[in-house]
């Protein structure tokens, strides 16, 4: 199966990743929304996205050979943006390593070591497994997964009804369910984990089934009713 293994709206960065793949015969594919936007906008270049795909079994390889690469080439220019970071600010850049590019988090660990700050290779493994943690089990957003949830338990009750008013309501707390059950997410490491946690899908298929039960319900009463 194959994964997203980096996505960017910098095409240099993407095509300096595929040649690191390249040098080390790693198969990929690449995909790119660019067809997709109207000629408007080539102003804003910067809203086309550059993915690159490849089988999940070369994850680990790949994600080597291209750390291994930027290690060697970082050359930190005297104005670059970073220097003027926090010792705080660059180490969530290392905890945060999926939404940095490969360049500024190699420069963000080799500018910490420049100010004192030794960071091992142990360090950096014990962070990744925190990040992975924090992905697989924490919310971005954990107030609108509530709002969500609630959504679909209302609707689960009143959809039917209110579908009479605005035809296909009757089907969005199925949707919502269905999402819940079975939305998944890319970790960093390739690996899909459902989005939602296991207390929150529970939620889901208990809106599943009221949702049934609750379509049943209103089709025997409007039925009874006329």
């Amino acid at each position: 199966m194959e994964s997203i293994f980096r996505k960017s709206n910098d095409k240099h960065i993407i095509e300096e990743i595929i040649s690191i793949l390249n040098h080390h015969s790693i198969a990929y594919r690449t995909t790119d929304n660019e067809k997709d936007f109207d000629p408007s906008f080539v102003t804003d270049p910067g809203r086309i996205q550059y993915q690159i795909l490849i089988s999940d079994t070369d994850f680990e390889v790949a994600s080597n050979a291209v750390a291994e690469y930027y290690a060697k080439e970082v050359i930190i220019p005297e104005d670059y943006y970073l220097l003027e970071y926090s010792d705080e600010e660059l180490k969530e850049i290392l905890f945060k390593k999926d939404e940095w590019n490969e360049f500024d988090y190699e420069a963000a660990k080799k500018i910490l070591k420049e100010r004192g700050e030794n960071i091992t290779e142990e360090d950096l493994g014990v962070i990744n497994e925190k990040r992975l943690d924090s992905l697989k089990n924490d919310y971005e957003k954990p107030e609108e997964v509530k709002n969500y949830i609630a959504i679909g338990y209302i609707f689960a009750v009143v959809g039917c009804l209110l579908s009479l008013a605005w035809g296909m309501l009757i089907f969005v707390s199925y949707a919502i369910a269905i999402v819940i059950i079975k939305l998944k997410k890319q970790l960093p490491n390739g690996e899909r984990v459902y989005y939602f946690n296991e207390q929150d899908r529970r939620h889901g298929k208990r809106i599943l089934w009221l949702s049934i039960l609750f379509t049943v319900f209103w089709i025997i009463f409007i039925t009874v009713r006329n």
